[in-house]
């Protein structure tokens, strides 16, 4: 019985364009099917800016430059949303960054039943945003609320909550960093696990305390996943819409009013979608210009010489050189 193996040989620019076919004719579907649901409607989108495009009102279509973005940029109510938007994202992505980091550090110090303690952190995470809206909108009434009648309980005179011009946003604030946190955390708990434990036994024998160890060695190496948590976070905080939508319907007045819920505002409630998608091409300048300030940022304090920040005494020995070969 012979058995006959045949060496494949070199490829030929055949074959190159036959599997290039190929690609394409696996790829073409898939490409057609992303085109038709994100690239055709964002050129709209962009042709729509441009244009005075108001569905109430049967008139023609009429190119108007960039009218819609002057109009925008010179409303009052613009100028609102935009800091309303800043001030939401400045609190609260830093305030669930921090939560994040303080509940992945506690689940990564459990040693038994870690996973059953994580998907309860997670449950928020699961639920939909316009049902954390309904739920919180239930928990902070003023009247029936059970948060209240606790707090009168004690003999505290608690506010109105999301009805409140002072609190609504505060509310707000404390309704996404309880539903967003639990996302950081598992982001954090991910670098936790990534960190080689030879690390710490290296800095536990240098004399490290945990502070030490925790700032001078975990810190630094959590820092990409804190950028990419930070990012995620900070793009998710000018989109939200939902939690808005139920709780405050923007108000009292526009003291929520967000990029996001004027945009929809002046979209679906004044039909006036010239302006909507003007509105929404400075939302997405905006975020490109936000997460490439933070990117470069980062960037920037990966190339610093790292003889800017010493380590202390306690930690500069054996330890650091282990740190050092670990992350050549």
């Amino acid at each position: 019985m012979t058995t006959t193996i045949m060496k494949a040989g070199p490829k030929t620019p055949a074959d190159d364009a036959a599997e290039r076919r190929a690609t394409w004719m696996l790829l073409g579907p898939a490409l057609v099917f992303l085109a038709a649901l994100s690239v055709w409607p964002f050129v709209y989108l962009l042709y729509a800016s441009f244009t005075s495009y108001q569905l109430a009102i049967p008139i023609p279509i009429e190119w108007v430059g960039l009218k819609n973005f002057s109009r925008v940029i010179s409303n009052p109510r613009f100028l609102s949303s935009l800091q309303i938007t800043l001030v939401f994202a400045l609190v609260a992505v830093p305030l669930q960054i921090v939560l994040g980091l303080l509940l992945a550090l506690l689940l990564n110090g459990v040693t038994r039943g870690r996973e059953i303690y994580a998907s309860l952190f997670l449950i928020p995470m699961m639920v939909a945003p316009i049902v954390v809206g309904f739920a919180w909108n239930l928990f902070t009434n003023p009247i029936y609320g059970p948060l209240n009648a606790a707090l009168k309980a004690l003999g505290f005179n608690p506010p109105a909550w999301a009805s409140s011009p002072d609190w609504a946003l505060p509310t707000l604030v404390l309704v996404d960093t309880w539903q967003w946190t639990p996302f950081v955390m598992v982001v954090l708990l991910a670098g936790l696990k990534a960190i080689p434990q030879r690390i710490y036994e290296a800095a536990r024998v240098d004399g490290s305390n945990r502070w030490q160890t925790f700032v001078h060695v975990v810190l630094p190496m959590l820092y990409p996943y804190l950028t990419v948590a930070f990012v995620l976070r900070f793009i998710d905080s000018f989109r939200v819409f939902d939690t808005i939508y139920i709780l405050t319907r923007g108000g009292p007045g526009t003291s929520t009013q967000n990029l996001a819920y004027y945009t929809y505002d002046m979209g679906f409630g004044r039909f006036e979608f010239g302006i909507a998608g003007a509105l929404s091409i400075i939302q997405l300048i905006l975020l490109i210009g936000g997460t490439s300030l933070i990117l470069g940022l980062a960037k920037r304090r990966d190339r610093a010489p790292k003889a800017q920040a010493p380590l202390p005494p306690t930690v500069v020995t054996p330890a650091s050189r282990h740190l050092q070969g670990a992350n050549s």
